[in-house]
């Protein structure tokens, strides 16, 4: 069952932390379409109930193990959304939806990946996976839940990433292992699920 943008008759609000891609813009379009409140980006507003971290760099010269383009994709692909989490967590707190979802990449999957380019990029997302469950451990018993998402670059990223957002995603076929709410489930804009 989708979550309704608005509750108690007040329009539930989120916070894209990111709006230079064309994703991040289409998917503030389908909020605001859908009757959500989109906050910008450095507003502090008093309550929030999704935050949606878009944050995805990636360095144009990442083709190995270079040391200043390893560390410039770490800062803008982990520090960034763990600052992001702690500046707002306080709103986050004071509202109802206390949903997160963060950007990703199948090639990140340590299970999965083939690929021996973009270094820096993966391995700054495989390390913000870690803080993602470290942040699952601490927060789920307050009732927050989580979306991991890769959009893939398709056309449709940003309506898949709205649904699997606004979604609660329940148990299938019994198993406490595939239900999204009570897990961090890493899918694609194509609803596969993905390991870590």
């Amino acid at each position: 069952m989708a979550t309704s943008g608005h509750t108690k008759g007040m329009a539930m609000k989120v916070l894209i932390t990111c709006m230079d891609k064309d994703f991040d813009k289409k998917l503030a379009a389908i909020f605001t379409r859908e009757g959500y409140d989109v906050i910008k980006p450095g507003d502090k507003p008093d309550t929030l109930d999704f935050l949606v971290d878009t944050s995805d760099f990636r360095h144009p010269d990442d083709n190995g193990a270079n040391t200043a383009v390893m560390e410039q994709v770490f800062y803008q692909n982990v520090i960034i959304p763990m600052k992001n989490l702690e500046d707002y967590l306080p709103m986050l707190d004071r509202g109802e939806g206390k949903r997160l979802l963060y950007l990703t990449s199948a090639s990140a999957s340590i299970n999965e990946t083939q690929d021996t380019k973009n270094y820096a990029y993966n391995m700054s997302k495989a390390a913000l996976h870690q803080f993602i469950q470290m942040t699952r451990n601490k927060l789920a018993p307050k009732g927050y839940t989580f979306r991991v998402f890769d959009p893939m670059n398709h056309d449709y990223a940003a309506e898949a990433a709205f649904h699997y957002i606004t979604r609660r995603r329940g148990t299938e076929n019994y198993d406490p292992n595939r239900d999204d709410e009570t897990t961090v489930v890493f899918r694609d804009a194509e609803g596969r699920q993905h390991s870590w």
